[in-house]
Formats: structure tokens, C-alpha cells, sequence
């Protein structure tokens, strides 16, 4: 009986761990371009810093190019974003670290012009934990 509550225990343990390793992934659509925001090894985010990934894609799942402008912020739930990410551009999308200051829910805008289409925003919304 010992060892069946230690082995559940150990599984418990286990698969709590291989969780919280997995990327959060997300998908907005706007406009005929797909955006997925990546958060790397964190599902869901957690307070401090995270890497984040975004890529875009248009409507057949080809990469986007000739990005001009892009941006992203970033804050909790409600209120202004103030916070700025800034992204570099990877062969894998445009890559960022995002500071998670407390266990709450957060926006990502996401905002890019492409050539001189108009600006597009998009927005994720997820939940962090401490």
C-alpha cells in the first residue's frame, strides 16, 4: 500500500512538471493574416520573465515579409498598456521577453504594418500564475 501512494505521488509530481514545460500557443486572425503568439516552456505564464514568440502567417500559412512597423505591449487585464516588448526579428518570427510582475490576467497587442497596408492590432488575453 506504501509503495502504490509513493508511485502516485511520484506520478502527481511527474506530470505537474511536464505541464508547466509546455508552450502556451494562441491564434488571433485579422484581416486575412494569422498571428500565433508562443509563450516558450511556460503554460500558462508565469511571474517573471517569459519568451515569447510570434509569427505571422497570411490566410494559406505562407510567412508575412515586408513588415515596416511592428510593435508589441503589453499589461494586465484592464488597464492602459504600458509596458513595451521589444521583438526581434528570427528565422522562427519575431522574438521577445515578456516580465510578468504579478499573477494576473494580461493583454499582448500585437501591432504591425505590412508595406503601406493600414496599422493592424491584435490582441491575446490569458491568464499568469505565481
Amino acid at each position: 500500500m506504501r509503495k502504490i501512494v509513493i508511485l502516485a505521488a511520484l506520478l502527481i509530481l511527474v506530470s505537474a512538471v511536464h505541464a508547466s514545460a509546455q508552450d502556451m500557443e494562441m491564434v488571433e486572425s485579422i484581416d486575412g493574416y494569422y498571428v500565433k503568439m508562443i509563450v516558450l516552456k511556460n503554460n500558462p505564464p508565469v511571474v517573471g520573465a517569459n519568451s515569447v514568440l510570434f509569427q505571422l502567417t497570411d490566410l494559406s500559412g505562407n510567412w508575412v515579409t515586408n513588415i515596416t512597423d511592428i510593435g508589441v505591449t503589453y499589461e494586465v487585464s484592464g488597464f492602459m498598456p504600458r509596458r513595451i516588448m521589444p521583438v526581434t526579428n528570427t528565422n522562427m518570427g519575431y522574438s521577445g521577453v515578456m516580465n510578468i510582475y504579478t499573477a494576473a490576467s494580461y493583454d499582448v497587442f500585437f501591432v504591425f504594418v505590412r508595406g503601406t497596408e493600414k496599422q493592424r492590432v491584435v490582441r491575446f488575453t490569458f491568464q499568469t500564475r505565481g
